[in-house]
């Protein structure tokens, strides 16, 4: 498995613990929603994804130091152009629903416009992640 292959598994794996925990205990009634509680957990989920996701770097840069620093070939620039282009679209197709959700009346509230949004983008990580190891794995 090459770095860039890591790198796409270490950042799925990251976001689905740090942002599957926040989304989850919001889901389950843990953090009250719209509270400081929920924006320090909020906050404590970004700083969480950063530490993971740098240790978790720098433990497989360090394993294979030589991967690691290799320049990108042209498959893992295309991989990583197509893949960019994937959660772009999903990122535009989420950000126009969090707008057309701001219309529904039940919906209103700054809040919840920020946890859709936040959403999306959670979202777009993901599946430019997955469409990464799907391309890795596929040896598109």
């Amino acid at each position: 498995m090459s770095f860039r292959e890591k790198s796409a598994w270490i950042t799925l794996i990251s976001v689905l613990l740090t942002f599957g925990s926040y989304y989850g205990a919001l889901a389950t009634g843990l953090v009250p929603p719209m509270s400081m509680a929920s924006f320090h957990f909020g906050l404590s989920s970004i700083v969480a994804l950063i530490v993971l996701q740098v240790v978790l770097h720098l433990v497989a840069a360090m394993l294979n130091p030589a991967d690691a620093r290799t320049p990108r070939d042209e498959r893992e620039k295309l991989i990583q152009a197509r893949s960019h282009t994937a959660g772009y679209y999903v990122m535009m197709v989420g950000m126009v629903l969090v707008v057309l959700a701001t219309h529904i009346p039940a919906l209103h509230g700054f809040m919840t416009t920020v946890y859709l949004g936040i959403g999306v983008m959670v979202v777009a990580a993901l599946s430019v992640a997955i469409a990464q190891i799907v391309m890795f794995r596929r040896g598109a």
